[in-house]
């Protein structure tokens, strides 16, 4: 696969790929997510509404961008109950999608797209007499973040999916160097260990401190980024790089081909793919205001009945994914540029490097730019930063059953790191919940508050599913991005009745 088709696939998946989040708004701020509170605030462990609880799987996935959009003259809303006009069927009587359906948008320089995966493995958190927490846990993550997509670099990317490569020649890609193109794909697994404790537990006030501690392990990475840019295209099978400024970098291990089949989640670690190490840590705190103390609770024998929750108003902070993963040897990274004009050949060569894997790929274009350009080899050892982020959570007891609360994730890497990066969001999660129902519509500004959405979570017991766009995306014709979440989670025996 050479540059040409990787950018095409990419565009595609990511505009039309039914994959993809890491926020799970509607599960993270349940009272009966158990375990999962570790996720976003390990200090809240003390308010699980269970004596024991294990997580057996969760997946999440997202795909969002601004560069294409699923543009139909009707809902998906429409489509699911067959209400659809006429002159949009086919002869069978059903909907007749169109690729002109698939459509793209101006977006000056700042086009962008991202596609995250998320696997939550075995997890067991466990209550030490009335005021402390413990847990393990175990996660898989990956994700790819383009940012910055100029128009012409869109305009290109788009006739080669429409046309093949019959119709590129005297097409111009452009980047500027105030906004940098940043393309990045990352992959690690984590093993961590959480503990809480409630230091003031009162009948109408709750302090709570948790941090979490983990062993990260790195499964590859994938950069690109340009501080300036300036190609055209020339023939069928020739880039006239004008002038560039690139800083590239990539793993031995196949990460970025793995990531597009998926094969980076669905088991426990694999330490046969370990190439990078590092740690991580999380920190939280939380307040809780309200008639009841967990004296309450245990002789309620039943934490999770919401009459007698200990709480009336909770706010908790945490800065969360704290760490690196290191690769040293592992990944390779150098510089390119030029200030005069370059040609690349995109002949059988270069495709056949491609086709054997990014790594080759890279290696091939790295040796051109040896070659070719000016040429740095950046011979140190590559750290690559974890998804650090300030989390804000609060939630309100309207009344028995009944809340409504608000999580504000605001990332703290940049673009121009090397990191695995989540973005930023805001969002208002009013629910009802009992101990075997609960449901919840969480509605905001996701993906760095660029995006509004209004999203649905439903859990049954021990089963639950949710998405942070379900209800933007089934009432619009206008589908930029598509995100959901299914797990297992179940308590672990009861309290006795005191």
């Amino acid at each position: 696969m050479n540059i040409r088709c990787l950018l095409s696939a990419l565009l595609i998946q990511l505009g039309v790929t039914n994959a993809v989040a890491q926020t799970l708004n509607g599960l993270q701020n349940s009272n009966f997510g158990g375990v999962h509170s570790v996720y976003s605030n390990p200090a809240l462990l003390t308010s699980m509404a269970y004596k024991r609880h294990a997580n057996m799987s969760t997946f999440s996935a997202e795909v969002n961008t601004n560069l294409v959009s699923l543009t139909a003259p009707f809902t998906l809303w429409q489509a699911l109950n067959a209400n659809v006009p006429a002159n949009y069927l086919n002869e069978k009587g059903k909907v007749a999608w169109k690729n002109e359906y698939l459509q793209s948008y101006p977006v000056g320089m700042e086009g962008w797209a991202f596609m995250g995966l998320e696997w939550r493995g075995p997890s067991y958190a466990k209550r030490i007499g009335q005021r402390a927490v413990w847990a393990t846990h175990s996660r898989s993550r990956s994700n790819i973040a383009i940012k910055n997509v100029s128009d012409a670099t869109l305009a290109y990317a788009r006739v080669l999916i429409d046309s093949g490569r019959n119709n590129t020649a005297g097409l111009q890609l452009l980047q500027s160097a105030s906004n940098p193109f940043s393309f990045q794909a990352n992959a690690y697994q984590e093993l961590g260990a959480s503990f809480a404790y409630a230091l003031v537990d009162a009948k109408k006030v709750k302090i709570s401190l948790g941090a979490t501690a983990k062993y990260i392990m790195g499964l590859g990475h994938v950069s690109l980024i340009s501080q300036g840019m300036k190609v055209n295209t020339f023939g069928r099978d020739s880039l006239v790089i004008q002038n560039s400024d690139l800083e590239v970098s990539y793993s031995q291990t196949q990460v970025l081909q793995r990531m597009m089949r998926g094969a980076i989640l669905g088991g426990l670690p694999s330490f046969r793919d370990i190439i990078g190490n590092g740690v991580g840590f999380d920190f939280g705190i939380s307040v809780e205001g309200g008639k009841g103390g967990s004296v309450v609770q245990f002789k309620e024998r039943w934490l999770g009945d919401p009459t007698v929750r200990n709480y009336r108003w909770r706010l908790a902070a945490s800065l969360m994914d704290f760490g690196q993963v290191s690769y040293k040897n592992q990944v390779t990274s150098f510089t390119m540029s030029n200030t005069t004009p370059v040609t690349l050949k995109t002949d059988a060569a270069f495709l056949g490097a491609f086709a054997q894997g990014s790594a080759e790929g890279f290696g091939y274009l790295e040796q051109f730019a040896r070659d070719n350009m000016n040429y740095t080899k950046v011979a140190k050892t590559q750290s690559i930063a974890l998804p650090t982020q300030l989390q804000i959570q609060g939630d309100l007891r309207l009344m028995s059953r009944v809340y409504a609360s608000f999580h504000w994730q605001q990332s703290l890497v940049a673009a121009k790191t090397l990191g695995f990066r989540q973005p930023s969001s805001l969002i208002v999660s009013p629910r009802i919940e009992t101990k075997w129902l609960e449901v919840a519509m969480p509605m905001g500004l996701t993906q760095d508050y660029r995006k509004g959405n209004v999203g649905a979570f439903v859990r049954l017991g021990p089963v639950f599913m949710g998405s942070d766009n379900f209800v933007t995306n089934l009432m619009s014709n206008n589908i930029k991005g598509v995100n959901f979440y299914f797990g297992v989670s179940t308590s672990v025996g009861k309290f006795k009745k005191k």
